[in-house]
């Protein structure tokens, strides 16, 4: 006959009959913590050689490199030199950029994210980050991710060393070192292994007793990744399997509240979460149609995903023989089974690739590891066991593709001694334009898709004035990025040739984005006009607008007002202003907007940085500040320290199928 509460009796009488049988316990336990050190000093190694490697050979030794910065995202200043990736870039990037900025001050900081709520909402290691970093933003990049890596090196430990104390050998925590999930997490400066440690450590300080830090680190895990509730969830069982009541709420509730307090702060400055309209969550096993065509195909088999889903099915196994003793549940078996049940029922979406869904699954490998060593049979144990050996597989093949793409065909040593050219390179500077003749700014420049099926470009003409043939630099300088990541080209112009483009930024620079347009012309004067309007509906008859000369910056000292502005919150209208703003500095400037409504009332301000010589939009600026609807409205934008200059605009656009209008500023008060 059972009774409540048999699992962690059982694991401990067995723990103590191992202890009573060994003639030399505290020797053991020494032992066993030697090994526990010795299995983390390995991973430490192990990560440290393959992080220097993989940044030497692709960023020039800049470890940033691997926060995988897309091409085409959008950024917070501290980032203008962070070498980027590739197009599309990983999400470790918007974690990083909420490490600059935690509490959200800075009006561009949401823009780097997808979904700003649910980014924001895993709040600990870049709060952790920026506290290590006092508050400064460029150092919080690099704390976040040295927190992320030695939490995730961390974990290992934890599993090492709960194996010592339950007198298992810690050596079958050393496949875990480049198990799938910590290799995504690790090579994509991702927080997922950061909470996994914060809840190991939670499961491992609540089977010794220790309830009070084992709350705490609970709290923690939550806050670093919201799964983590689910190993909140498995302690409380195991307390009201207990039958303490009391104890078990308090694992439920307890996690909960800082978690709450903090999405009440997020909905305060972010407002309301949109649906994003995207199901994560399925019947079982409803993506394998759609994996195995992946896995497959034509180009040949995916060895990294054939172990993933071997690992997927080692699961699956593992959860049966687990769920068939429910006498030996305790709060790690209930986290197992959890965290099981969770990747039973993960969409498409999830398991399009290992790297992604060894992330959201990272606990599965660690905690399996430890079930493993429970299990009494030798066929069960090596069942358990399986679930962390075939995640070890898939990490192994994921690193070694990470080392072949990082080779790029090159032998070891030419790729330690770096990238041909290096990424994040400022491009050279461009030619000096001749006297007398000024560069010109076209902004804001456009080649992308907007809100409501818009679709936003750029039509330029360019016409040459001088007497004699010319040359025009242009640069096109992309939407938070700084002017030295600007993209480059040059035209040649006749005597009094004009050239148009009817796309800009898709015909000269085969660029989708936006941003703002830099002119110098070599060798005489040019006029430059232009039009960025949304052509959804067809191309749009509207006046072409003159370029601007520096003479139009707003300068310290000065403020800028833009008038006649507008905003309705209402889906229907859509009806919203956007300010733009182009730094021409060679340092960073801070920004400040203040909108105001039709009876000069002050609505809030915002802030933020313009990277240097870079482009930046503010969005939606009386959405930002919480305003109702709004007509004729101001805005006063200044720069806050000395030195600074800037040209801006306001854009109103007043729903989907209007034209937008284009306000420039004056210089006066409301």
């Amino acid at each position: 006959m059972s009774t409540v509460g048999a699992s962690p009796v059982d694991h401990r009488t067995d723990v103590e009959s191992r202890v009573v049988s060994d003639p030399n316990p505290g020797e053991t336990a020494a032992s066993g913590l030697r090994i526990a050190l010795l299995v983390a000093l390995v991973g430490v190694v192990f990560w440290t050689l393959l992080v220097v490697f993989l940044a030497r050979a692709r960023y020039a030794g800049d470890v940033r490199g691997l926060l995988c910065i897309g091409e085409e995202a959008y950024l917070p200043a501290a980032f203008e030199t962070v070498p980027r990736a590739g197009p599309s870039g990983y999400d470790g990037q918007q974690y990083a950029a909420l490490a600059t900025d935690p509490f959200l001050r800075d009006f561009d900081t949401t823009r780097a994210f997808d979904a700003p709520v649910y980014r924001a909402g895993r709040i600990l290691i870049p709060l952790l980050a920026w506290l290590l970093a006092l508050g400064h933003a460029a150092p919080a990049i690099i704390a976040y991710q040295l927190v992320c890596w030695g939490l995730g090196l961390a974990a290992v430990f934890l599993v090492a060393r709960w194996l010592a104390a339950e007198g298992r050998s810690p050596w079958w925590a050393l496949p875990l070192v480049c198990s799938a999930g910590l290799v995504a997490a690790m090579i994509r400066s991702t927080p997922d292994a950061a909470a996994l440690a914060l809840m190991l450590a939670a499961l491992f300080l609540h089977a010794r007793g220790r309830y009070v830090p084992s709350v705490v680190m609970a709290v923690a895990a939550v806050l670093a990744r919201e799964a983590s509730y689910l190993v909140a969830l498995a302690m409380a069982l195991e307390e009201l399997r207990r039958r303490r009541a009391a104890r078990s709420a308090a694992f439920a509730l307890i996690p909960l509240v800082p978690l709450a307090a903090w999405h009440v702060y997020l909905r305060s400055v972010l407002g309301a979460p949109r649906p994003s309209g995207v199901s994560t969550f399925t019947t079982p096993f409803a993506w394998v149609p759609e994996k195995l065509p992946l896995v497959f195909d034509a180009s040949g088999i995916s060895w990294q995903e054939v172990f993933g889903l071997l690992a997927v099915l080692a699961t699956t196994v593992a959860l049966v023989l687990v769920a068939s003793r429910p006498s030996a549940w305790a709060a790690p078996e209930f986290a197992f089974l959890a965290f099981g049940a969770l990747g039973l029922v993960l969409t498409d979406r999830v398991y399009v690739e290992t790297w992604g869904y060894a992330r959201i699954l990272i606990a599965l490998p660690f905690l399996a590891s430890l079930l493993a060593e429970r299990q009494r049979s030798p066929w069960r144990r090596w069942s358990v066991r399986s679930v962390a050996l075939f995640y070890l597989l898939a990490g192994l093949m994921m690193t070694r593709w990470e080392l072949s793409s990082a080779l790029g065909g090159r032998s070891v040593l030419a790729a330690v001694r770096g990238p041909a050219t290096a990424a994040g390179e400022p491009i050279r500077e461009t030619e000096t334009s001749a006297p007398g003749a000024r560069p010109l700014y076209v902004l804001p420049v456009a080649n992308s898709r907007g809100r409501a099926g818009a679709r936003w470009q750029t039509w330029l003409e360019v016409t040459n004035l001088a007497p004699s043939g010319n040359r025009v630099s242009l640069e096109l300088l992309r939407t938070g990025r700084a002017g030295s990541a600007a993209l480059q080209t040059m035209i040649v112009l006749e005597p009094g040739q004009k050239k148009v483009w009817r796309n800009a930024l898709n015909q000269l620079f085969a660029y989708s984005g936006s941003g703002a347009l830099r002119l110098s012309p070599l060798s005489g004067p040019i006029s430059v006009t232009s039009r960025t309007a949304n052509v959804a509906a067809g191309t749009v008859e509207a006046p072409l607008a003159q370029a601007v000369g520096e003479e139009s910056a707003i300068r310290s000292g000065e403020k800028a007002i833009f008038r006649g502005l507008s905003h309705d919150p209402s889906h229907q209208e859509a009806v919203r202003t956007n300010i733009g703003l182009l730094n021409l500095t060679a340092g960073r400037i801070r920004v400040r907007i203040t909108p105001y409504d039709a009876l000069v009332r002050r609505l809030g301000h915002l802030e933020g940085d313009v990277p240097s010589r870079g482009f930046l939009q503010v969005d939606d600026i009386f959405a930002q500040v919480k305003a109702g609807a709004v007509s004729d409205g101001s805005a006063v934008v200044e720069t806050i320290t000395p030195g600074d200059a800037f040209l801006a605009y306001a854009a109103v656009i007043r729903g989907p199928a209007a034209p937008v209008t284009y306000v420039f500023p004056e210089r006066d008060r409301p």
